[in-house]
């Protein structure tokens, strides 16, 4: 990114050229550069502000202008530059100088902020360069321009009008933001100073601090979409996604078939966990625009939140067809392999692929942590414990390698270190349940009964209607000393249960029965509400081991290994099996 200047220089152009911010040159979306008009023939560079010897005091440059007309200006929404261009409505002959200047801002402000918006007024040529439009057009080159000094409220805002053009505001930042908040003393509702200022540290990536004048604006110019989009945006990325996603929300009845719109509400219903409304905003979304490819990955990853992996398929097919290395459809892809292909070995294959060109992405690394935990195997010659090792290092908080390297202590039956480490954890006020429920678990198996009964017993109090929360619950009470209760819940709960849920409470239940055959009835009720169940399966494996029915007992367990095809003790126990029944 260029230096801020002292002095900017622009070119002179004969008059013969489009007008400066004229209603014909200015694009509507801010792709085109313009550039000032003047009616001097001569073809030398200039300085754009006025020279020191010659130049009037800026204080006084728009005096002979009604002050509420630059009110408006400086108010700067849409709005209000369309009440001050209407207030002139003149020919051009009858424009003084400073009236021309004060359209020309108008017109810079409308096409560089608010790029969405209409020009819809006529602009005089001008004939003399002053420090306002030199600012205009050093901001649309990126330049933060300092020869405008602090004569008035605009010479101190237009500088700023880089912020908007700018991807990188760390060069200017600090000048910006003294500027800006100086121009809000002197004018508290202006929307121009306070968006620019929400922008400002927006682009800096200090979202809590942009909000407040990212809601001013908006709150002060409710008919500005871009003033109410940034605001819903802005939330997202400072994390508030309940209030972004219910901001976005009200803003799309109003602007219904905005894209970029549309994109914030299926994202912040994504990460709200509901993916039914994420998939009806982005189908939305592709039914405007289907070369969209971002939206048709974003769609593949909400068919994959839903399980429903036969249309998401399709649809990384079509991404890969332009792009078959990006990050996300490499992970999306090898997610599909493994969960349900069933093929760990592509999926190990996609991802060492993206390991080689992503090298040290934390998410592909938690990925790889992910496939080799579960599998066994090593993934681009490393395991679980390493890649969540290696994460850990940057981020020494990130719940999901700390989730991984529990899950490493607790495959190994590590039960002391798993111990050290979940309770570490559930030090984090933020902790999610699945982290809670790897500490009960490691409660269990040390018999600390009465920590995971304090641990579990609250929660189910306060989410008793969460089904992952209430089979923690009813395990925990199974292998407690509380079986009664256990069995009572179990039956209270089965008549209205899901079938998901109707599975695991069948399972539970015959772990409680006092008899062999009422034990093999719940494990077959669990099995016809669910025949993927393979704790169900392992259960009827070991029950008919005990018996010596050998090849019933390898029946049921062929098909835990068909479910879970890389559990290396599955296939030890098959190999131990086989070994017996020749």
């Amino acid at each position: 990114m260029s230096k801020p200047l002292k002095r900017c220089k622009i070119i002179i152009v004969f008059s013969g050229l489009i007008m400066l911010f004229s209603c014909a040159s200015a694009p509507k979306s801010g792709g085109k550069k313009v550039s000032t008009v003047y009616s001097d023939s001569s073809d030398t560079e200039t300085q754009t502000a006025i020279p020191s010897g010659k130049r009037r005091k800026m204080k006084q440059y728009f005096s002979n202008i009604d002050e509420n007309i630059i009110a408006e200006v400086e108010n700067g929404s849409p709005s209000s530059l369309r009440r001050a261009a209407s207030s002139f409505r003149k020919s051009e002959l009858e424009y003084t100088e400073s009236e021309k200047i004060l359209l020309a801002i108008a017109s810079g402000i409308m096409q560089i902020v608010w790029s969405t918006e209409r020009i819809d007024w006529e602009i005089p040529k001008l004939e003399v360069a002053t420090s306002y439009t030199g600012a205009i057009n050093s901001a649309q080159e990126g330049i933060y321009d300092t020869s405008t000094g602090n004569f008035d409220f605009l010479s101190i805002v237009l500088p700023s009008l880089a912020v908007i053009t700018c991807s990188d505001v760390s060069g200017f930042f600090l000048q910006s933001q003294e500027a800006l908040k100086n121009a809000l003393s002197m004018r508290q509702d202006s929307v121009l100073a306070a968006y620019l200022l929400g922008m400002l540290y927006k682009k800096n990536k200090m979202y809590e601090e942009a909000l407040p004048y990212l809601k001013s604006a908006y709150s002060n110019a409710p008919d500005c979409f871009q003033t109410g989009f940034e605001s819903a945006d802005c939330m997202r990325l400072a994390g508030h996604i309940k209030e972004s996603n219910a901001a976005a929300a009200a803003l799309l009845e109003k602007y219904p078939s905005n894209l970029s719109l549309l994109k914030l509400c299926a994202e912040t219903a994504f990460t709200l966990k509901n993916l039914s409304a994420a998939e009806d905003y982005i189908a939305r979304l592709l039914q405007q625009d289907p070369s969209d490819l971002d939206s048709v990955l974003f769609r593949a990853r909400i068919l994959i939140g839903r399980q429903d992996y036969i249309h998401a398929m399709p649809l990384l097919d079509v991404y890969s067809r332009q792009d078959n290395s990006s990050k996300d459809y490499l992970l999306l892809r090898a997610q599909i392999q493994y969960d349900w292909s069933k093929n760990t070995g592509a999926a190990i294959a996609t991802i060492e692929n993206a390991l080689k060109n992503y090298p040290g992405d934390k998410d592909i690394m938690l990925f790889a942590a992910k496939l080799s935990g579960e599998s066994g195997f090593s993934v681009a010659g490393k395991y679980s414990d390493e890649y969540a090792d290696e994460v850990l290092k940057s981020d020494p908080n990130n719940e999901s390698a700390l989730q991984f390297a529990l899950n490493g202590f607790i495959r190994k039956q590590v039960w002391e270190k798993a111990y050290a480490l979940s309770s570490a954890m559930l030090k984090n006020q933020t902790l999610s349940n699945t982290a809670l429920f790897s500490h009960i678990r490691v409660c269990l198996a040390l018999k600390k009964y009465d920590e995971a009964w304090n641990l579990i017993s609250p929660l189910y109090r306060t989410q008793s209607s969460d089904e992952e929360v209430v089979q923690c619950y009813i395990t925990v009470m199974s292998e407690t000393g509380r079986e009664t209760q256990a069995l009572n819940l179990i039956n209270q709960l089965l008549p209205s249960a899901s079938t998901r849920m109707k599975s695991f409470l069948y399972y539970r239940k015959s772990l409680l029965q006092n008899t062999e055959s009422a034990a093999l009835a719940d494990l077959r009720s669990s099995l016809i509400s669910n025949p993927r169940n393979s704790d169900a399966l392992f259960r009827l494996y070991e029950i008919y081991y005990k018996k010596s029915d050998l090849r019933k007992a390898q029946y049921y367990l062929k098909q835990v290994i068909a479910l879970n095809p890389n559990d290396a003790k599955m296939r030890t126990l098959n190999e131990q099996l086989e070994a017996q029944i020749k």
